[in-house]
């Protein structure tokens, strides 16, 4: 923690904690009541692992790449967002390979696969603008939650300064290993519930390296430009400028789980290198001319490789504090979506019983 000057921090009625779909849909979902809500993020923008990046001219998708419609709630969000320019549909399937070295097959299955119209990060930024009486600070830190009484006490840090922060209500979307340090830090672990802080331990992530790479001349990956593989050292490769976010041609390549756990605490340089290796068959000449820049990326937890069979995790009844995200009863974009408004609706009934 920081040694910066402590000060007392606004109150709200709910505190969220991230600012990626599962926290900002949360956020949505309590403020429609007319609550006060605060969403803390450590990033310098929205959206989680819904990340955009430049890279050089280039503009890549370098978390999430996509999302699917099957709930009627999410779905009335993302037809909101498409109606506001935000969402658009990318194709119904994706080419699909064994593995790096093998051909790929088109295996479209008819099922729409949506983007942000100028990158992943436009649907969490539209709902961040668009949620009425919601604060949310980004460049700042979660370090502790504790209980006092019945509010939620959150310490957070900007730029070496700690503020306390309270409220009515805690929504936590962060990976819950961060969360659980998070309640050991302010003491809840000891006041939580046992069973809910036992459920939360059983969670576990696999790391991902997301390489992006700003080309000088069209990609070779086929259309709608994109490959799934079902094994070995790469789990996905996109075409950016296919896909329609970058004006200039652009790769994302992810690497699996296994690969990149081996290889975690290496020199970027050297993870960049050996992944350009491995998509080397998708790139028009030599790397030494095909590539004009590129950027690593080290996502710690990407994927969530064991799952809750539950939507949320209850912390504590009184004062609320609530766990949610991607790992919470279905992965991907609409699964934390889901979590986050079941999250809320929770919440919203433990507070009016209250």
């Amino acid at each position: 923690m920081s040694d910066g000057t402590r000060s007392t921090g606004r109150s709200s009625d709910v505190i969220v904690v991230g600012a990626g779909i599962a926290g900002l849909c949360a956020a949505r979902e309590v403020a429609a009541t007319g609550r006060s809500v605060i969403v803390v993020e450590k990033s310098r923008g929205v959206g989680g692992r819904m990340a955009t990046r430049r890279v050089g001219r280039a503009i890549c998708d370098h978390g999430a790449q996509f999302f699917t419609i099957r709930g009627r709630a999410f779905g009335a969000i993302a037809a909101a967002a498409h109606a506001a320019g935000r969402a658009e549909v990318w194709c119904d399937g994706f080419n699909r390979a064994a593995s790096v070295g093998d051909p790929p097959v088109a295996a479209a299955d008819g099922h729409s696969r949506w983007r942000g119209t100028a990158g992943m990060t436009d649907l969490p930024k539209w709902l961040a603008a668009g949620t009425t009486g919601t604060t949310v600070r980004t460049g700042v830190r979660a370090v502790a939650a504790a209980r006092n009484g019945e509010r939620v006490v959150l310490s957070v840090e900007q730029d070496g300064v700690v503020e306390s922060l309270s409220s009515a209500a805690l929504v936590v979307t962060a990976p819950v290993p961060q969360a659980l340090d998070l309640f050991a830090a302010g003491g809840l672990v000891a006041e939580g519930d046992p069973q809910a802080l036992a459920a939360l331990r059983t969670v576990a992530y696999d790391p991902c390296f997301a390489l992006m790479l700003e080309l000088r001349s069209a990609s070779l990956v086929p259309p709608p430009g994109a490959i799934q593989f079902a094994g070995g050292p790469v789990g996905w490769l996109a075409d950016n400028f296919q896909k329609g976010v970058s004006p200039v041609p652009a790769l994302t390549v992810h690497a699996s789980g296994e690969w990149s756990r081996a290889r975690f605490d290496a020199e970027p340089d050297a993870v960049a290198d050996e992944l350009v290796g491995l998509v080397r068959p998708w790139l028009d000449g030599a790397p030494a001319t095909a590539i004009v820049s590129r950027s690593l990326q080290r996502w710690k937890f990407a994927l969530p490789t064991t799952l809750l069979p539950t939507p949320l995790v209850a912390v504590s009844a009184a004062p609320p504090v609530v766990c949610c995200g991607a790992a919470f009863a279905g992965p991907k974009v609409e699964g934390a979506a889901s979590s986050g408004m079941a999250a809320a609706r929770w919440l919203l009934r433990a507070l009016a019983a209250g």
